[in-house]
């Protein structure tokens, strides 16, 4: 057989090792990183013998001496990884990559395995079909306390698929389940790297392998899952180990690189939690903005016109009638509907209305503001209505009740007369000769001269003025003669 191309590994792990040092930063439990190995990280392993660091590598089984029949382990001993979560809500999550190299010797076999586990210790005649994994007193056996991905170089025994397979143990060397590789053109023992991805998300309890390995015809890729729950078979505090063997046959069992990290889940959840108040509070901050810009240009609108108001107001005597509520006028009104209407002078219209809060009758007159001429003479037609007429007190004079102005609008509120006015009464005759369609039913009573001489009495009955001193207002009576 050809040996395999590997220029293009190290390019390729650097790329994953990235991967995982990114994916790293939201560890909160165990995480490390070894590139390859050397003296300086001895202290950070526990060897069985024969075991130990060689050729930048981690060297599971003995590689110089007696080859033969040797099992080994190679310990993580720095740091054990927690079952459960932080939380205590689900099993841990995590993810090793590590780049595998089996480099035969004398013959194939038999292969290694990553494994956790709680018992870290070699178990004793674990060579040959064992993989330093179990023995044939242990096999089986659920004090084990082991679940171990193999990489198999050899079919040791019949219920092996065959001498090149990934197999998932569980205290156990007998497969729960094997994937063959020989189909993808993936070999583990011809000396050529072997890129291995290990997942296990704990949420689901999914475990899943890959491997990659490149050769004169392109890339092998690998991937198998199964479902596992670490926690019926593992208790807190397990061991990351490397186990190999050799029989008859030898073979370097060999780990040039090894990444490790764990992901909280809790620690994702909490910070799509965080995203979730940092994205509400954002948008809630920007509509504050908009509904102080749109505040900000509202008022700048108006400012022209609430300023005429408030100058408006001060003209207006403190002393002077009541000033009523833009809602209570409109709902007086029907919100000045048409049907209420009793007429429209020069400055605007009149419609009756009905004051719950005093129980009257009234007469609404709206004046006009449609133009800026009709604004401004409006204006002083309302401030003069409002300081003069309500200081007039006589029989036969409408009496000014109140005010408002609110929204545009200027208000007067006069107490309601149903007979009309004097000057409807005068010139109702005229009125009649010349509408030809208004029917005698609807014409004014005749205007005889006794009932002249009542209304000219009545015009020049007494009537008073009422004048505001400094402190206190005071009224003065002056007689107007009838002429």
């Amino acid at each position: 057989m050809t040996k395999p191309n590997t220029s293009s590994l190290p390019s390729f792990f650097c790329i994953a090792c990235a991967a995982v040092v990114i994916l790293g930063r939201t560890c909160s439990c165990l995480q490390f990183t070894y590139p390859n190995f050397n003296a300086s990280n001895r202290d950070d392993f526990s060897f069985s013998p024969g075991s130990g660091i060689s050729n930048n590598s981690l060297q599971i089984t003995p590689n110089a001496g007696n080859m033969t029949h040797r099992s080994g382990r190679v310990v993580y001993a720095k740091e054990t990884l927690k079952l459960w979560n932080s939380k205590r809500t689900a099993l841990n999550s995590f993810r090793t990559d590590l780049m595998l190299n089996i480099l035969p010797q004398n013959g194939t076999g038999e292969g290694m395995a990553f494994v956790l586990t709680n018992n870290p210790s070699l178990p004793s005649n674990s060579s040959g079909q064992w993989l330093g994994v179990c023995n044939n007193q242990t096999d089986g056996v659920k004090t084990n306390r082991v679940v171990a991905v193999e990489f198999d170089t050899r079919k040791s025994y019949k219920d092996d698929l065959d001498g090149n397979h990934v197999g998932i143990d569980i205290n156990s060397i007998k497969s729960l389940r094997q994937y063959p590789l020989n189909n993808l053109s993936i070999f583990l023992s011809t000396g050529s790297d072997v890129w291995v991805s290990i997942r296990y998300h704990g949420t689901l309890q999914l475990l899943r392998v890959f491997l990659v390995q490149y050769s004169i015809r392109g890339q092998h890729l690998f991937k198998g899952d199964i479902y596992i729950d670490l926690s019926q078979y593992l208790v807190d505090d397990i061991y990351l180990v490397f186990t190999g063997s050799t029989g008859d046959a030898t073979q370097l069992n060999q780990i040039k690189s090894w990444n490790f990290t764990t992901v909280d889940i809790d620690v994702k959840v909490r910070r799509g939690h965080w995203r979730k108040v940092l994205l509400a509070l954002v948008t809630l901050l920007v509509f504050s903005i908009c509904l102080f810009a749109g505040l900000f240009m509202w008022r700048r609108l108006t400012r022209r016109r609430r300023l005429a108001y408030r100058n408006l107001e001060k003209m207006i005597d403190a002393h002077g009638p009541v000033k009523f509520k833009l809602r209570e006028l409109r709902r007086a009104t029907a919100n000045f509907s048409p049907t209420r209407k009793l007429g429209r002078g020069g400055f605007g219209t009149v419609y009756l209305g009905y004051v719950d809060g005093i129980n009257l009758e009234v007469a609404v007159k709206r004046v006009s503001t449609d133009k800026q001429e009709d604004t401004n003479r409006g204006e002083k037609e309302f401030v003069a209505e409002v300081n003069t007429i309500s200081k007039l007190s006589h029989r036969n004079l409408v009496k000014l009740i109140g005010w408002c102005h609110k929204k545009g609008e200027l208000l007067l509120v006069y107490e309601y007369f149903p007979m009309g006015s004097l000057d409807k009464l005068l010139y109702a005759r005229e009125r009649t000769a010349s509408s030809s369609s208004m029917s005698a039913s609807t014409h004014t009573p005749e205007l005889t001269w006794e009932r002249r001489y009542k209304i000219i009495r009545g015009v020049g009955r007494r009537w008073t003025t009422c004048t505001t001193g400094a402190a206190s207002g005071s009224c003065t009576g002056t007689s107007r003669p009838a002429t």
